[in-house]
């Protein structure tokens, strides 16, 4: 492998994993050591990454610049998220209160309700909120805040404090990561609080993840895993069996387990 696609590659890790051992790359890659170090300086100097003890990670002021465009996100794994989000659509009844976190999986979601549901719904993305604004029967409420253009959603202190005096049935988070040990993760910091504040307000918590997140980690943690009351995710997890044992985790905690299949 060139160096410049193994330096690429550790950083699509990087992404993931949030943070890496020099070993556990070197094991990675089939390389010494001391290549790895070499390619950890060379992402060092182009301001990618940062040097911490035994190992390296992003440089935390550019993760936004590697979130992908809405669009892209979107189209990521589409087949799963169709199928994780047609369970969870059998979820919502008329008459509920539900909230929608800032992810591609709940535009999706919010895209089927759209003309078959008679819900309100609470959010902090714009793009749901719009697609939902031309469906008389739903009410609409955007939570205020700062907008980050890379997603169109709204950020801040401003959320939780708005979120104070009002009720959620239901809020459909989706998240980065979600493992048994650490629960439900996302890469972002004011995304991850703003579905904190969600949570602390909602009655029932489902965590909607595809196969790509289950027994993987990420920067900031949303909430534990005893905080959820349903985790649906698709039916490629039946091919690794760490995201089986994951899975099992969670049905021993008591969580409603569901898997989405075509």
């Amino acid at each position: 492998m060139l160096p410049e696609n193994r330096r690429k590659q550790i950083i699509e890790i990087l992404k993931t994993k949030d943070y890496a051992e020099v070993s556990y790359l070197s094991d990675t890659f089939k390389v010494s050591e001391m290549t790895i170090r070499r390619d950890i300086d060379r992402l060092e100097s182009e301001d990618l990454v940062v040097k911490v003890y035994g190992g390296v990670r992003l440089k935390a002021l550019n993760e936004r610049e590697w979130e992908l465009p809405i669009n892209e996100r979107l189209t990521e794994n589409y087949e799963a998220k169709n199928l994780v989000t047609d369970l969870a659509y059998e979820e919502i009844q008329d008459g509920d209160v539900i909230a929608f976190d800032a992810s591609t999986t709940a535009l999706v979601l919010s895209q089927k309700i759209k003309f078959t549901k008679k819900v309100t719904v609470i959010t902090n993305n714009i793009n749901i909120a719009l697609e939902l604004s031309e469906d008389p029967d739903i009410s609409t409420i955007l939570l205020g805040g700062f907008v980050r253009r890379t997603s169109l959603s709204l950020i801040g202190t401003g959320i939780p404090k708005y979120l104070e005096s009002l009720y959620i049935d239901k809020a459909f988070i989706s998240c980065k990561a979600i493992n048994a040990e650490d629960g439900v993760m996302d890469s972002l910091m004011d995304e991850g609080e703003a579905k904190q504040a969600i949570i602390k307000r909602s009655k029932k918590i489902y965590i909607l993840a595809d196969h790509s997140k289950i027994a993987t980690t990420a920067f900031f943690k949303i909430c534990q895993p005893t905080s959820i009351d349903y985790l649906i995710t698709d039916e490629l997890v039946n091919t690794d069996s760490a995201k089986q044992q994951c899975l099992q985790q969670y049905i021993d905690l008591g969580v409603d387990v569901q898997i989405a299949k075509e």
